[in-house]
């Protein structure tokens, strides 16, 4: 294990304290304040040295070292009820950031207003809603695998949204029926990669302005549930290699060649670019019988964000307390929006730089993971999941490449890899 993930133990340790004293939440006597948590004490190896493992976007993560980044949190949460149809919740999260450290922010923090019984309006930071399990996907005790399959949940790289939603519930026949109204802007760091030779990037920023999302979602008796969603919005990525090009090409900016030096800036620039999510899901939990899946659309004008589509099928079997689980996923590139022109051959590094930069959007793989959960005691379980990800040549996969221009790095994006990824878990609940 190495020194860097020695340095976040005392977390898992934090996080083992909690787990010993786990029991339900907590209501204060007037029954106005309910605090209640969540985490996961997670280890993950692999069998590669040449990337990390991740959920994407983290500053780091698993190889042949054990790393506890990928999948170990804590989360805290406290509502607060003023009237009965007014309330205010916030949620604390720690959990490994795309800066390299474990770092504590608000996923949460809005104000809720029961209009009537079926009509709910939330105002402030409320959970992105891109996916069928967005509100609990980090709250790991409600999820069947160690996480939520990565071919599909790591197409989206944000977990909240500054802004609100309006939501009306009614019931069709058997069906509970929720439709919900939802917009905002979001901004997120996101680490594409940790170093180019001597340079060492910082995160890269993304922002996503004027969301407008709509989703429907029915629950039927049985145990069954359907969601269809879709968001659309104008996306911006802001990248230190984009800054570092555009100073590369400063000069010819201002010479003969400024044509083709423009032309290699637009294409790897992502600013105001429309871009829409669309989801679709299906989950059935019923007779120790666990079934899911999920099919995506992840889709933008132009830039360095490609179009993608993932999907994944789930099954389980309860056996008592314990319920073994397989998995296959797949995330594939449809278009990667861009290209690099043609220039005159003053420009190569520029152009060279700029293939750099279109090559984080080559993002295909494909996952095979089995696994078991086993509720040993209420409000904790424990999982162990091996993933078989197959990573295809001229892709890295979601996989953080440290340094694609090292000789390790090209041959891990140029190769078919294929990585086993080893996770064991403990999620509690208090």
């Amino acid at each position: 294990m190495s020194k860097k993930n020695l340095r976040h133990l005392p977390l898992a340790v934090a996080a083992l304290l909690a787990c010993a004293s786990a029991q339900a939440e907590y209501s204060f006597a007037d029954g106005k304040l309910r605090l209640s948590g969540f985490g996961t004490v997670g280890v993950s190896r692999t069998n590669n040295d040449q990337a990390y493992f991740n959920y994407p976007g983290q500053g780091g993560g698993a190889d042949r070292s054990a790393s506890f980044d990928p999948d170990t949190k804590l989360g805290l949460q406290g509502t607060y009820k003023f009237t009965d149809t007014l309330s205010a919740t916030a949620q604390v999260m720690t959990k490994y950031r795309a800066t390299g450290e474990y770092k504590p922010d608000f996923d949460w923090a809005f104000a809720k207003w029961q209009a009537a019984p079926s009509v709910a309006v939330r105002v402030g930071r409320i959970g992105a809603p891109f996916f069928m399990i967005s509100d609990f996907r980090d709250v790991g005790y409600a999820n069947t695998t160690v996480r939520p399959p990565l071919d599909v949940y790591g197409q989206v790289p944000v977990s909240s949204v500054d802004g609100g939603d309006i939501s009306y519930q009614t019931t069709v026949q058997s069906a509970t029926v929720t439709a919900t109204l939802w917009g905002g802007q979001t901004k997120a760091k996101y680490a594409s990669s940790l170093r180019s030779g001597a340079i060492e990037f910082d995160p890269v920023q993304i922002r996503l302005r004027n969301q407008v999302g709509l989703n429907l979602q029915a629950e039927f008796d049985g145990g069954y549930t359907v969601r269809l969603g879709h968001m659309q919005g104008k996306l911006s990525v802001k990248t230190q290699a984009y800054d570092l090009l555009q100073s590369r090409l400063s000069g010819a900016l201002a010479s003969p060649l400024a044509s083709d030096a423009r032309s290699l800036l637009d294409a790897v620039d992502t600013t105001g670019e429309k871009a829409s999510f669309t989801g679709i899901g299906f989950s059935m939990d019923r007779d120790n019988i666990v079934l899911a899946t999920e099919y995506t659309m992840r889709k933008v004008d132009r830039g360095v964000v490609a179009d993608t589509t993932g999907w994944y099928v789930l099954g389980g079997y309860r056996f008592g307390n314990v319920l073994p689980y397989a998995a296959v996923s797949r995330l594939s590139v449809k278009d990667l929006n861009t290209s690099v022109p043609s220039v005159n051959a003053a420009l190569a590094t520029g152009a060279a730089g700029a293939q750099g930069l279109i090559n984080v959007g080559k993002v295909a793989q494909n996952t095979l993971s089995v696994g078991a959960r086993w509720d040993f005691r209420r409000g904790m379980a424990l999982k162990a999941q091996f993933d078989r990800v197959n990573k295809p040549s001229s892709s890295n996969g979601l996989f953080l490449n440290p340094d694609a221009s090292t000789a390790s790095g090209q041959d891990f994006f140029n190769n078919h890899k294929k990585v086993n990824v080893l996770s064991l878990a403990v999620d509690f609940v208090f």
